[in-house]
């Protein structure tokens, strides 16, 4: 899933205990968004979802006999 943080928020200089490297947590506070497997518990309420890593599957309609 992509996460971006939410407007006006910097995060803490605390990225390794979230799992994230030095460049992604950058990223995050110039305002990019990242690639993430999971939320960290830690940022989960500043961050925003942006983002699904996995593409919705399609209803197929009808069959052929």
């Amino acid at each position: 899933m992509k996460i971006k943080l939410k407007r006006g928020v910097v995060l803490p200089n605390n990225w390794k205990s979230c799992g994230c490297t030095k460049a992604n947590w950058d990223d995050l506070n110039a305002g990019k968004s990242i690639e993430v497997s999971s939320v960290p518990k830690l940022i989960e309420d500043n961050i925003d979802v942006v983002g699904s890593a996995s593409k919705p599957k399609e209803k197929k309609e009808g069959g052929s006999k």
